[in-house]
């Protein structure tokens, strides 16, 4: 993730580009949760539960799936809500640290020996889950295994160790999206593209809206629905009715978006570069939309600062050692 030496873009632009990439490449098939990432290099994992598949896809002028490993997941099918209910959440999820297995045995003793060579943490339960579905639990991980292959798990998506070691390689923490999925749908390229065209369209809409203190257009991209940790509707609408009024000019930029999606809920995250009379700010703004019978209408957002992850200094020094082990 670069921040400072990425291009500024309006999302319009963005449209227009990403749809003629895509016409070169008709007819193939991508996720269908993979709505928007195309940045050359980007890496999205996706998990499949069903077909017992972890998937690793690239991009360069399009998707491809890079990588394929054997898992296995929670022992009781369906998305997990509780704590204990032995289920592998569906959702979008990044990760958040790395360990590694004899790390983590300082930690757990003899009992961590089934996260085999190492673990990363998926961001489980995130905003959307608590917030939004009022999910419950923790402590789900991608980790390797004690035995050749992946064995059954309580939550967490398990994988061999060697295959474990091939993930490092291809995952960036706080960065690299994971999707989970019960079963995994594909779509061709020119239903993304639609797709894509109608989701850049409309956060370009609500950005210029907002950007240019369009109150009543701002506020008609959000559903009578929406709902946060601290506003509904008609307390978030007093709140800005109020904010806008003390701050009548402001610059919105956005930079690194991504769109992906899950249950038919588009999950759009971005960095936002907000200037203002009164504030200046640079972080994460999410946004989680969709389709009502009068348009695309966004259910919940949250902004949070930026923040550098790094793996633990035991999983650099494993990771660096697999790499040279490997060469």
């Amino acid at each position: 993730m670069n921040v400072l030496n990425k291009s500024e873009k309006i999302l319009f632009f963005l449209a227009v580009l990403y749809l003629s990439v895509f016409s070169l490449h008709a007819g193939e098939l991508r996720p269908s949760g993979l709505v928007f990432n195309d940045y050359p290099g980007s890496t999205v994992v996706v998990i499949d539960k069903s077909a017992c598949r972890l998937m690793v896809y690239q991009f360069q002028e399009s998707w491809k799936m890079q990588q394929v490993f054997p898992c296995t997941t929670g022992k009781v099918f369906g998305d997990k809500f509780r704590e204990g209910d032995l289920k592998t959440p569906i959702g979008i999820y990044r990760l958040n640290q790395a360990w590694a297995g004899w790390e983590l045995a300082q930690y757990y003793g003899n009992g961590a020996n089934v996260y085999g060579t190492g673990a990363f943490e998926v961001s489980y339960p995130n905003y959307f889950d608590q917030v939004i579905e009022r999910k419950e639990g923790n402590g789900i991980w991608i980790h390797g295994t004690t035995k050749g292959e992946p064995i059954p798990t309580r939550g967490c998506i398990s994988i061999s160790n060697k295959n474990f070691l091939e993930l490092t390689r291809a995952v960036e923490l706080g960065d690299t999206p994971v999707i989970i999925e019960e079963k995994v749908s594909f779509s061709p390229s020119e239903e993304i593209a639609r797709e894509q065209q109608l989701l850049l369209g409309t956060i370009e809409s609500w950005r210029r809206a907002w950007e240019a203190n369009d109150i009543e257009n701002y506020l008609s991209f959000y559903s009578e629905n929406f709902i946060t940790e601290k506003w509904n509707f008609n307390s978030w609408r007093k709140h800005k009715l109020n904010v806008n009024s003390q701050n009548s000019r402001r610059r919105i930029l956005i930079n690194d978006l991504s769109v992906l999606k899950s249950k038919n809920i588009y999950h759009i995250r971005f960095i936002q570069n907000y200037t203002s009379s009164v504030l200046n700010d640079v972080g994460f703004k999410h946004l989680f939309l969709v389709k009502e019978a009068d348009g695309l209408k966004i259910v919940s957002e949250n902004w949070t600062p930026l923040k550098q992850l790094s793996p633990s200094p035991a999983f650099q020094y494993a990771y660096k050692e697999s790499v040279q082990n490997s060469m």
